[in-house]
């Protein structure tokens, strides 16, 4: 289980590394940060930097905040630093976002397929010469993408290592197997590339055995306690918290399930996402005292 931390509220370094290590002390498999009012890829060092095991990654990092060199060689230096333990992941973020920092986002889905593919491109040390040549990464960057709607899961399937739904339901988790099916049969030879690295996951032996790469997914289960973050998170299309399914099979959020109690979120997490998903992450409420309280909540 992970927990995604927003700490670009106000929250200081030494806050940002003490959370990352009572996380990882209370047995967190891995702390993301989003990229909300601070830069993702210097809190994933931060974080990084002050854990031992616990993997760290991005949830996620824009495509509209930096050159895809910049990314790729921020996320290189993390995964050398923490001995592999950085996950990048890479999304569009929300359109006002993107207007209020002047970026355009003409077309998305397009837009992220040649970011990440120039991203995944340097950290193979591919791209030409600037002061000096080229080289690949030390140590492996999984790349997983943002995934909202059914053309992202088909794009993950076909460029990435993974993806990031965010809350969604388990029927719709197990409908993605299917678009991301259809990226995979795109890149037939992607099987090859990540045959060596599939063996060695237990989860995914089997396929690697059948000569396919199946994304990993993370998946973001909220943890709530305040009517503004339900308003926050519901306005997308959400019903007030009622768990009904929204009638359109293609909105972002096919069940807002939100939860007061963690305890609950906890055992609802284990039976109905733990065998469809490979990282749930728990979102915690903004704030420090928040993130702590759920930290808390579910120690192991």
């Amino acid at each position: 289980m992970g927990v995604g931390l927003i700490p670009g509220v106000g929250w200081r370094a030494s806050e940002i590394t003490t959370v990352a290590r009572e996380a990882e002390d209370a047995g967190f498999d891995a702390i993301f940060t989003a990229e909300v009012n601070n830069d993702a890829l210097a809190t994933a060092q931060l974080m990084g930097a002050a854990t031992r095991q616990v993997k760290v990654g991005t949830w996620i990092a824009s495509i509209h905040m930096r050159h895809s060199y910049a990314c790729a060689k921020a996320a290189e230096l993390t995964a050398d630093a923490t001995g592999g333990r950085m996950i990048l992941g890479l999304g569009m973020s929300h359109r006002p976002v993107d207007a209020a920092l002047g970026a355009e986002m003409p077309s998305p889905v397009a837009a992220l397929r040649h970011y990440a593919t120039e991203v995944a491109g340097w950290l193979r040390g591919e791209g030409p010469t600037t002061h000096l040549p080229q080289q690949s990464a030390p140590v492996p960057v999984p790349i997983y993408l943002a995934t909202m709607t059914s053309p992202t899961v088909e794009l993950a399937g076909e460029l990435a290592d993974g993806m990031m739904p965010f809350m969604w339901s388990a029927m719709r988790v197990t409908r993605s197997k299917a678009w991301a099916a259809r990226g995979r049969a795109k890149a037939p030879g992607r099987a090859s590339r990540h045959r060596a690295r599939d063996l060695c996951r237990r989860r995914h032996r089997g396929a690697a055995r059948r000569g396919t790469r199946q994304p990993r997914l993370v998946y973001d289960l909220p943890v709530l306690s305040t009517d503004v973050s339900r308003q926050r998170l519901c306005r997308g299309g959400g019903e007030g918290g009622s768990g009904r399914r929204l009638r359109l099979a293609e909105r972002p959020y096919a069940r807002c399930d939100l939860f007061d109690r963690p305890d609950f979120t906890l055992q609802r997490t284990a039976r109905g996402f733990s065998r469809r998903v490979d990282l749930p992450i728990l979102s915690p409420p903004i704030g420090v005292d928040g993130a702590r309280e759920v930290i808390r909540a579910f120690r192991r």
